[in-house]
This record gives structure tokens, C-alpha cells and sequence, in this order.
């Protein structure tokens, strides 16, 4: 038996994979096997891996009760000691082959010499008789064909020995790297669980060996599809699994779970609270400019009914983790090698709009505003997005809850161009003794639609939020109509509609007052 046939030999008598729960940074694995009941009926679950925690050993039956269950960790030496042996039995008939063969060229090789002596004495012999005037020339005829032959004939037998001698050699050089293969394999060790069942005689039970793992997680990825006439997007969310076990997962019933067990489980500690104080000098008020970024809890909002997703797809709520079944039962190489599965699609209402903040980047964007519709959150991963003309970004998306809001850009929209100006930034002293001084800005946005149909564009830009209540924050009426202003983080926003080759101006304007008892470089 060779070592395919050793490894397929202890795949079937091993007991399936049945199913597997991959957790971002470990996996459950269920094997199944099926067993003639009766008063203590034994199970073995061999080949188990070595990175198998054994204290997560649980067993279960189908049709009867668990009497006992143990487990140890051995060495495969004894498994693989027929491969090896056979083997060694085989490499050394080889290398006798290989011997017999090296004789049989240095033969070849004497009878070569041998056949240019006879090659030599014919010359002389003919010499000779040329200067005795009565040559023999049938003597000199089977002299030379003698000589001949013996040197054609070794040289014949040495190419038919040599090609016997490489293809040898390659037969042996496998037979030594699959020793080696199995000679490694055999040092690894792995766990052996024996499972004991009491069922009625004659009925079969269903016994299954549940176990962790590490060495294995996955990453969600999705893709993003826009259909802007039909206003859906069809998400779809992919899974690449690797796992470094060392033992396959072949078509597996794969389940994804969101749940990291170290964290989930373990409870937070409280730290304690104290009150204290420390002792100031009074200090100068300096006014400064602080940047944030400011995010607002946003709830879903109502874009209709969402398509229905694939009937098969089961997304199971587990307390802070959600549990995902893959449609179709996978493979999964126990190397690392890295797999993609399909999980789910789903298509959903989505909200587009072109949108500009020309302070942070001078283009226009095609985004859509979306509710996960999803029977599960988005987990944070990389997604690929796509309009009607094909690929466009891959970007990487936060997580989303069930039924939250979130966005997705579909990249610039050549069509429609945007330019910020600077208008006008200055500092001057108002008011009485120059009691104030004012902070004036003022900018212009020139929009421009280069495309063949209108269309509708929100530009931002923010304006200063004053936390102070002697520092006001103003509009000037300059500043162009019809804005909505976001009081909390300070953002104006305004729409504008363009027909198909129209340019539009917006202006903002805006003055900051501040108390001259500040000291304002900071702004």
C-alpha cells in the first residue's frame, strides 16, 4: 500500500466531518459516525489534530446514551510503520537493481576496450600482410566486421543501460521524499477519542464528537452592485475561510459565527472611582481651533420593502453574535490555503445622490444611502463595488447593525464638476477701544453639469461650532439661500438642481467675533 492509499485508507475509517462553526479566530468541529447498536458499542474518532483542545471533548448520541467517553494524544508511528517499512523494503531492492545495473555498464564498458583492441590488431595485421605482396582480404573483412560488431553492440547496451539507470533513479528519488514525507508525518501526533454507546441491539445510533480548534477564523467581503434605475443595491457577502489545522474539511456543513469566544465571555471589571483635586496657576484663555469628527446614531430610514434573499440562507441570533449557515455544504483545506464561499445576497431599497464637500476633495460622488435590510448585521470587511459600466473601488465598510443606516460610494461622477474659492479671510478689531475682534470668511463653489440629462447635487462645507458663550459664530448675507444647517457639528448643506449643461455659483460667508481677553492665533 503507498501512501495515497494509506492516507485514503485513514480518511474512511476516520469518521466524517459532519459540520464546522468558524469563529473569527477558532473553529467548532462536529464529526459524525454511525454505529450497530448494543449493550456498550464502541465509537473511535482517530486522526483528530493536534491543535484540538481536548477539554472541549463533548460527545453526543442519536438513538441511544453516552456511557463514557476518553481521549489520549499518541504519536502516528504506528500508523504509518507498514508505509515505512514497505518502503525501505522497496528503496533497497532499487538500489540492488541500480548495483546490478553499474556491473553491467562497467561490462559494457571492458567489452568496448576490448572491441578497439580487436580494431588495433586487425590494422596490423593487415600491414603486414600488404608487405608480403598476397593479401588476405576475406581475413581482413571479418577482422574489421569482429572489432565492429563488438563495439556497436556496446555501445547499444550501454544506452539501454543507462535510460534503465535514470528511470531508476527517479523511481528511487520519489520512493526516498515520500520516506521523508511519512517519516515526518509519523512524528506528528494527534488525538484519539473512544466513544461508548448503550443502545437497544439492532437499531443504529448516531454518534457525533464535538471539539475546538484553533488555527482557523474567517473575514467577511462583499460586493456592492448599484442598479440607479431600478433604485436597489444588491449586496452580497462572501466569506474567505482559512483554517491550518491539518485536517480537511471536505463538504462540510459550514456555519459562520460573529462571536469571538475570549471576548464574549469574559465579563468587564469595574475600576474603582475617585474624587480629587490638584492645584492650578491661573492661566490666560487662548482660543484654539479643535478638528473632530462627530457621528450621530442614525436610525434606519424607511425605503420600502426589502427584496427577498436567498430562501435557503438562516441567520440565527446567539446573544451578541449572530450565526450564519453557508447554503452549500464546502470544502476547506487544512494547510492555510485560503477559500471564498457564497453566503448570502440580498438586494436593497437604496436613496442615490451626488454629493460634494470641495474643501476635502474637488469632485463629485455618486453615494447611496441604505438600510441593512439583511437578516443580520454587515460585519466589518472590505467591499467591491460595482455600477452598470463594471468595476469601480474597494473600500472598507464598518459595521453595521441590523436595520442600520449606512453609505456607499460609487465612485466620481465625471459629469459634474465642483471648484472651491477663496474669497476673502481677514481679521480686523471691532467694536468700542477694540474690544472684539472679527474673523471674516468667505468662499465661492462654481458647479458645472457636463452631462446630458439634470441632476441633483448636496454640497457641504462646515462652518465653526463655538463652544464659548462670548465667541459668536454668524452668517453673512452673502452667504447663498436655502442651506440646511446642522447645528450640532456645524455643517451647511445645500441642494442644487442642474439641467443638462448648466453652471451654478454658491457663495458662504460667515464671521467669528471674539473677545480681545483671547488670545486667537490658534484660530
Amino acid at each position: 500500500m503507498n501512501s495515497l492509499s494509506l492516507a485514503l485508507a485513514l480518511l474512511s475509517a476516520a469518521p466524517k466531518v459532519d459540520k464546522v462553526v468558524v469563529y473569527p479566530d477558532r473553529a467548532q468541529v462536529t464529526r459524525a459516525q454511525a454505529v450497530p447498536c448494543g449493550p456498550r458499542a464502541a465509537v473511535s474518532f482517530a486522526a483528530i489534530p493536534p491543535a484540538a483542545d481536548s477539554t472541549s471533548f463533548r460527545a453526543r448520541a442519536t438513538g441511544g446514551s453516552i456511557v463514557g467517553l476518553r481521549s489520549e494524544e499518541r504519536a502516528r508511528a504506528d500508523q504509518f510503520a507498514p508505509e515505512l517499512k514497505g518502503l525501505d523494503a522497496q528503496i533497497r531492492g532499487l538500489e540492488h537493481d541500480l548495483a546490478t545495473l553499474a556491473d553491467a555498464v562497467q561490462r559494457d564498458q571492458e567489452l568496448a576496450r576490448l572491441g578497439s583492441q580487436y580494431g588495433e590488431v586487425a590494422v596490423q595485421l593487415v600491414s603486414r600482410e600488404m608487405a608480403d605482396g598476397k593479401p588476405d582480404v576475406k581475413a581482413w573483412a571479418g577482422a574489421f566486421d569482429v572489432a565492429l560488431s563488438s563495439r556497436q553492440k556496446a555501445a547499444a547496451d550501454q544506452v539501454d543501460l543507462n535510460a534503465k539507470r535514470r528511470a531508476l533513479g527517479y523511481q528511487l528519488d520519489d520512493l526516498r521524499r515520500k520516506q521523508q514525507r511519512l517519516a515526518a508525518a509519523a512524528q506528528r501526533r494527534e488525538w484519539v477519542a473512544e466513544v461508548l454507546v448503550s443502545c437497544p441491539a439492532g437499531t443504529t445510533a448516531q454518534v457525533e464528537l464535538t471539539y475546538s480548534v484553533g488555527g482557523a477564523g474567517w473575514e467577511p467581503a462583499y460586493e456592492a452592485r448599484a442598479d440607479e434605475s431600478g433604485g436597489t443595491v444588491e449586496v452580497s457577502t462572501f466569506a474567505t475561510l482559512r483554517q491550518a489545522t491539518g485536517e480537511d474539511w471536505a463538504q462540510a456543513k459550514l456555519v459562520l459565527s460573529t462571536a469571538v469566544p475570549s471576548e464574549n465571555a469574559t465579563p468587564p471589571e469595574i475600576a474603582p472611582l475617585k474624587v480629587y483635586s490638584e492645584e492650578h496657576t491661573a492661566e490666560k484663555k487662548v482660543l484654539v481651533r479643535r478638528d473632530e469628527a462627530v457621528e450621530h446614531a442614525e436610525a434606519g430610514k424607511d425605503l420600502g420593502a426589502a427584496s427577498e434573499g436567498p430562501p435557503g440562507l438562516q441567520a440565527r441570533a446567539q446573544g451578541l453574535s449572530v450565526q450564519l449557515e453557508v447554503p452549500e455544504p464546502g470544502d476547506v483545506p487544512g494547510d492555510g490555503s485560503p477559500v471564498r464561499l457564497f453566503v448570502s445576497r440580498q438586494k436593497m431599497k437604496a436613496a442615490f445622490a451626488l454629493r460634494a464637500i470641495p474643501k476635502l476633495a474637488p469632485f463629485v460622488f455618486r453615494v447611496a444611502d441604505l438600510t441593512n435590510q439583511a437578516p443580520f448585521p454587515l460585519l466589518p470587511g472590505s467591499l467591491d463595488a460595482f455600477r452598470a459600466n463594471g468595476f469601480i473601488a474597494r473600500y472598507p465598510l464598518a459595521r453595521v447593525p441590523q436595520g442600520g443606516l449606512f453609505h456607499l460610494t460609487f465612485g466620481v461622477e465625471e459629469s459634474v464638476r465642483v471648484k472651491r474659492i477663496v474669497v476673502e479671510e481677514v481679521k480686523r478689531d471691532t467694536g468700542l477701544f477694540g474690544g472684539n475682534r472679527r474673523f471674516r470668511f468667505d468662499y465661492r463653489f462654481d458647479l458645472a453639469n457636463y452631462g446630458g440629462r439634470a441632476a441633483d447635487v448636496e454640497l457641504a462645507e462646515h462652518v465653526p461650532v463655538s463652544e464659548l458663550d462670548d465667541v459668536k459664530v454668524e452668517f453673512d448675507a452673502e452667504t447663498s439661500k436655502g442651506y440646511q444647517l446642522n447645528a450640532a457639528d456645524g455643517i451647511a448643506t445645500w441642494k442644487v438642481k442642474l439641467a443638462a449643461a448648466e453652471k451654478k455659483k454658491l457663495e458662504l460667508a460667515f464671521h467669528v467675533d471674539v473677545p480681545s481677553a483671547y488670545d486667537s492665533g490658534g484660530l
